[in-house]
């Protein structure tokens, strides 16, 4: 969990400079478990998100604005009554708990001057948001915990705040080196140092218990039995050197990302060093960014995560759907290429109908269709009648051949969709907001993939879309498309005839152009648009992969072709490798 004591206390530290004496202009509830409260003071309007979240549990400033219900609850409305208008008095962390308390001074119903406390505890599933009165008597809680939830504490109106039972474990304010020391020496040999630690010492994270051990020892998970006293007494003064820059507001805050940097996994009040090369870390110039900008990406990625889940889950749909219909249609087909056998065996009854009678079993002829006249044996039906029997033939005939033009007409079209879902799929995996998402998801919505949100399918509207991506190299701008529409825009009205299309060959990707400047394109210039097509396509994890290329007028799109979907001619094809980082240095 990333806040722990250490970290909430460096965060109150700095919301006591930014906030002292700021007026709550509004308080909203835009969850159930998560207060807002707008604040305005001499450094501007600024916006304090409290949460009791058993995921997020946090407290921090925020940036961004947050959609609140059509009604308020109850508990936003208690605290819309008491707090609006207060003023912020003093917000500090209490003890070495994860708790957090806001004082604010307002007035009570008779106009008169009183205190008022918010009380945030970020602790897991037990976090709440409990308000007080100016005798730490509690008014009201975001979550009531009475004793069939807990014998030792309880959070009830009209009951006095008390603190969270400590479970015994040292306040590292009344702590030293050497109390450190004998939690480590006192601890059993098989138990790990990491949670020795948190399990002993109160107010901090297995995160950063983790990394006193690994600056000590040059390893995390290190056992006691495995410890010697010298390695106890490092990993001692760690901790001691730990806690005192935190009592004196030295804190380094840092953002910690997955090694591909496409997720944040953490955030800590110090530099993290432990992980090494398998997470990157990012310097935040203040806990509240760094707290902002972690629960702020983490809560993208999971919307992220759960909307392209079900955006991929319908075209993965699909895309099985369309291979199942490829599958029979080909079977169709193949059955289909017999036809012409059919037709001469209803010939060949035909002209022997004269030799035959009813209850024939099998026709044995000559086949004048053969330049051997090699003798061929017919079955027949033998509840049929000889001419019944040519007439089912031509009947099996004719169905064999309205199934091959059928079929082959299906085929093509069904191949055309699963390339069309394909590249869908592409942009999905491509996406890096919400927003555009939300293209793919309008873009689907189009031909009937999803169910329009007005409830009609409007084929003559077409969806929202987004800037493309732009690029610059050598004074030539590149541009590449993010999903089928934008493709569609780029290579059919952004593009003129002389700019330079390219897409990967026979691999889903996005649509790139380079405009025209007046002169043949350079070879460094076609080589970079294509390591960026090459980059912005399903091969963009392969070590090569090839690209064509062409100008844009040799580009057509077929007449009815979903987006994204074009056909061209007279091309090149260059084998290039992805860059990626190259992408990122010309990306405007």
């Amino acid at each position: 969990m990333p806040l722990d004591a250490i970290a909430l206390g460096a965060i109150a530290n700095e919301l006591q400079s930014e906030l002292e004496g700021a007026k709550i202009e509004k308080v909203h509830q835009p969850e159930r478990d998560e207060i807002l409260l707008v604040l305005k003071g001499y450094k501007g309007t600024k916006k304090l998100v409290i949460s009791a979240s058993s995921a997020n549990a946090r407290m921090h400033l925020i940036t961004e604005s947050k959609e609140n219900p059509a009604a308020p609850p109850m508990f936003c409305m208690l605290l819309r009554k008491h707090l609006t208008g207060g003023k912020i008095c003093s917000i500090k962390r209490l003890g070495y708990e994860r708790a957090v308390d806001i004082e604010i001074s307002c007035r009570n119903e008779l106009g008169d001057l009183t205190v008022r406390h918010i009380i945030c505890e970020v602790m897991g599933r037990n976090s709440n948001i409990i308000f007080l009165d100016e005798n730490r008597k509690i008014i009201d809680s975001v979550k009531h915990i009475d004793l069939s939830v807990s014998s030792l504490r309880n959070i009830l109106p009209g009951l006095l705040y008390m603190m969270p039972p400590d479970g015994g474990r040292i306040n590292p304010s009344d702590a030293s080196s050497e109390d450190f020391l004998n939690v480590l020496i006192n601890s059993p040999e098989g138990r790990e140092a990491e949670r020795a630690i948190t399990d002993a010492v109160m107010g901090i994270s297995p995160l950063l218990a983790g990394e006193c051990v690994f600056r000590a020892c040059g390893s995390r998970k290190m056992l006691i039995g495995e410890l010697s006293h010298s390695d106890m007494e490092r990993i001692s003064h760690e901790l001691s050197l730990m806690f005192e820059n935190a009592e004196n507001g030295e804190f380094s805050p840092c953002i910690i990302f997955s090694e591909d940097g496409a997720k944040a996994a953490d955030f800590a009040p110090f530099e993290i060093k432990q992980y090494g090369a398998l997470r990157k870390c990012k310097e935040a110039e203040s806990m509240n960014d760094a707290a902002c900008e972690f629960y702020f990406m983490r809560d993208l990625y999971a919307r992220m995560t759960d909307r392209s889940s079900a955006i991929t889950k319908i075209i993965t749909n699909n895309l099985k759907r369309a291979q199942r219909k490829l599958d029979v249609l080909q079977s169709e087909l193949k059955e289909a290429e017999n036809r012409e056998q059919l037709r001469i065996c209803g010939d060949l009854i035909t002209a022997n109908l004269y030799r035959m009678q009813k209850g024939d079993k099998a026709l044995k002829a000559q086949n004048f269709y053969d330049e051997n006249n090699a003798e061929i044996e017919i079955k027949l039906d033998v509840t049929l009648s000889p001419s019944q029997n040519a007439k089912k033939y031509y009947t099996k005939y004719k169905k064999a051949k309205n199934t091959q033009i059928y079929a082959s007409e299906q085929i093509k079209i069904t191949i055309d969709e699963i390339e069309y879902l394909d590249s869908v799929l592409y942009s999905v995996s491509n996406a890096q907001t919400v927003a555009q998402l939300g293209e793919i998801k309008a873009e689907l919505a189009l031909y009937g993939y999803i169910k329009s949100d007005t409830g009609k399918k409007k084929k003559d509207k077409q969806p929202a879309m987004g800037k493309p991506l732009e690029f610059e190299y050598n004074g030539y701008t590149i541009y590449v498309g993010r999903n089928n529409v934008q493709n569609d825009y780029l290579t059919l009205k952004m593009g003129r005839s002389r700019d330079l299309w390219l897409h990967t060959k026979n691999i889903p990707g996005s649509h790139t152009l380079v405009k025209y400047m007046g002169e043949e394109f350079p070879n460094d210039v076609i080589e970079v648009a294509a390591q960026i097509a090459a980059f912005y396509s399903k091969a963009k994890n392969s070590p090569y992969a090839e690209v064509d290329y062409c100008p844009v007028s040799h580009v057509k799109k077929p007449s009815g072709a979903k987006a994204g979907m074009v056909i061209y001619e007279g091309y090149n094809t260059a084998r290039v490798k992805p860059d990626g980082q190259k992408a990122e240095e010309l990306r405007k």
